[in-house]
């Protein structure tokens, strides 16, 4: 019997599989996603800011902020070698402060930013793009707006739509 359990403890250590139980699939990414993580070619980094340990955050936002986490692993987990992710704490005059300083993270909607900061910032080269405010009621729209992000700094030049009317 020990034998068995320790064979299947192997087995699963071995085949590193996750599975995502929650109803709404939060922890698995979208087709499309995946898509384009697969294309990348180069790497990108993905820098979360988020304040952490202080008393004064709220419990909610906690929570928010881990999945937050949870859903930058998964990017890691499919982007491989092209996706690194950075967790940076902005704890007052620190670098991490100074950074999300230049890029203009003073405040934040919910008129809390001395008590916490947060936000994600994609880099490729020298393209930059920033969600300065990550709002918690824009939950389900997260893995878009990271998604967007990652796909606007690995082509940052939008096609040029042309509109053609007859002559009148």
């Amino acid at each position: 019997m020990a034998l068995i359990v320790v064979a299947i403890n192997v087995i699963f250590g071995v085949a590193k599989s996750r599975v995502d139980l929650t109803h709404e699939k939060l922890y698995t990414l979208s087709p499309g996603t995946k898509a384009i993580l697969k294309k990348l070619d180069t790497p990108v980094e993905i820098r979360f800011y988020c304040t952490q340990g202080e008393k004064e955050v709220p419990a909610q936002f906690k929570v928010y902020a881990q999945h937050i986490d949870d859903l930058l692993s998964e990017y890691k987990q499919y982007g491989k070698k092209n996706i690194s992710i950075k967790r940076l704490n902005p704890k007052p005059d620190s670098d991490a402060e100074d950074s999300a300083s230049s890029m203009g993270w003073r405040d934040n909607p919910l008129r809390m930013a001395k008590i916490f900061t947060w936000g994600l910032l994609s880099v490729r080269f020298d393209e930059k793009v920033a969600i300065p405010f990550l709002p918690p009621d824009r939950e389900r729209l997260l893995e878009y707006d990271i998604t967007r992000a990652i796909s606007r700094v690995v082509s940052p030049q939008r096609p040029v739509l042309g509109l053609m009317t007859p002559c009148q």
